[in-house]
């Protein structure tokens, strides 16, 4: 309780048996400095330094001050070390003021001492900081030893691929999965130059990569490449390349490589598959198409004929309300007749095969136009024809979908499709100035919602290789738009 007033570095000190021993030593040697007053006490009276020593008057003192700082300082450090030396000068003060015969030896050995004892505190002080700094470097140097160690076990057990390459294709570091993916040892690795793995595209790929690096470019996080493994097969990476630069000079590539050949391949059969039942779709729908217009839709209008002439012929002297009646049934002929046309037309219109995707576009937009008195306006730059027939088809139903939903849910009064060509490439914009909905982050998980119409939209355009997206705002509308390349 008596030391609760202290702070705790405080604390530590006074309960320090260090702190005590200096004490002790101070009360002694302040003590022998007056022994010739203090002669005459018992005890007190005997302590005398220059007695036991046999040095020169007050000299031990002196010498015994200057070390009790010194311990002091390095111990406790420089502050409590420099209040040693102020109460050192308050104990001593009186001695050559009211007691010394020679006030100018006294005064003269007492800024010698101080003098030594400044030099003594600054060495301490300059050996604290030394020692401070060591220690900090050893640290230092542990942990990046240890560092270095962890990132050689990271770089070494990384599940990727990761090589350094110096700016002339050089390899000057592979880990484990890097002699997975090539087939070569880490040994055989080292020194071989980079483009043995590439082909020709590759090899352009990977030189136009460089050069981005290297002008400061920025350059897809990952981009697709293609190796050839030491047994000649193909592989099929996503590799991520850095520059490694040195004082501001670029050094080096880092490269990390994630092997996808299975998955590659997996999605290429799926999507040939996937194709392969869109195909077997598409022809099923004419199919369905042509019967229902050969088949039912020739029988539904022999019939409307067949009712027509019954009706209208007045040998038959039909009651009024028979007569009302064949009427009613034609009239329901006549009615299903053009329902059953408008499906047929809508499972695989004519008019694509016959005059291309811009007539059929134009032919949708009419039937929403009398349908709903939606504004359709159909703004192509291209010749529809011109443009190959997967592509067509795609963009058909693509807009199909669209116009759609546009038609169930959008509650809009203007829509615009646009067609743009350019750069080996055919872009579909189709936007409406309806309610809108909020768009999730990714068009997959429109299924979450059962919105499965705008997943085989997006389907549709990924198996020509092609993008789609949608951009919509509650209350602003919404835009469908898909890319398309034509190269072959």
């Amino acid at each position: 309780m008596g030391i609760s007033f202290l702070t705790s570095k405080s604390k530590s000190i006074v309960l320090s048996p260090r702190f005590w021993i200096i004490v002790v030593l101070f009360a002694v040697i302040t003590i022998s400095h007056y022994h010739e007053l203090l002669e005459n006490l018992p005890v007190i009276g005997q302590i005398s330094t220059t007695v036991f020593f046999g040095l020169g008057q007050h000299t031990e003192d002196w010498l015994i001050y200057i070390l009790i700082i010194a311990y002091s300082a390095w111990v406790f450090g420089v502050k409590f070390g420099g209040a040693v030396p102020l109460a050192s000068s308050l104990a001593m003060l009186p001695y050559p003021i009211f007691i010394s015969p020679s006030l100018r030896d006294v005064l003269w050995g007492s800024l010698t001492a101080i003098f030594v004892v400044v030099l003594l505190v600054t060495c301490i002080v300059a050996s604290r900081r030394i020692r401070k700094e060591r220690d900090g470097l050893q640290v230092a140097m542990t942990n990046l030893r240890l560092s270095e160690k962890n990132y050689r076990d990271l770089f070494q057990n990384a599940s990727d691929a990761i090589w350094i390459h110096d700016l002339n294709g050089n390899i000057t570091a592979a880990n484990r999965a890097s002699t997975k993916l090539t087939g070569y040892t880490a040994d055989e690795l080292l020194g071989k130059d980079v483009t043995e793995f590439l082909s020709e595209d590759a090899y352009s790929l990977a030189t136009m990569v460089k050069r981005k690096l290297l002008k400061g470019e920025p350059v897809d996080d990952r981009y697709e490449q293609r190796i050839f493994r030491r047994d000649g097969t193909e592989g099929i990476v996503e590799l991520t390349t850095r520059l490694i630069t040195q004082n501001g000079q670029p050094v080096a590539f880092h490269n990390i490589a994630r092997d996808v050949t299975q998955e590659r391949k997996m999605r290429d059969s799926m999507r040939f598959y996937l194709q392969e039942v869109l195909v077997a779709q598409e022809e099923e729908r004419k199919r369905i198409a042509r019967d229902l217009h050969d088949d039912a839709g020739q029988s539904l209008l022999l019939l409307t004929h067949r009712l027509d002439a019954i009706a209208s012929d007045p040998r038959n002297k039909l009651p009024k309300p028979v007569q009302e009646k064949l009427t009613q049934l034609h009239s329901l002929a006549v009615e299903t007749l053009s329902g059953l046309r408008r499906y047929a037309q809508e499972l695989r219109p004519p008019i694509l095969d016959d005059l291309g995707l811009v007539a059929a576009l134009e032919w949708m937009a009419d039937n929403l136009i009398t349908e709903k008195g939606i504004d359709v306006d159909v703004q192509p730059d291209v010749q529809g024809r011109d443009l190959p027939r997967e592509a067509q088809l795609a963009l058909f139903r693509i807009a199909q979908e669209a116009l759609a939903n546009i038609r169930r849910h959008a509650e809009a009064s203007k829509v615009v499709i646009r067609l743009e060509s350019g750069a080996g490439r055919i872009r579909m914009i189709i936007t409406d100035n309806g309610k809108g909905f909020e768009v999730p982050v990714q068009i997959s998980d429109f299924s979450n919602t059962g919105k499965l119409g705008l997943i085989g939209m997006q389907e549709r355009a990924h198996l020509l290789r092609g993008t789609l997206s949608i951009q919509s705002e509650l209350g602003k509308g919404t835009a469908v738009i898909v890319e398309i390349p034509l190269e072959e």
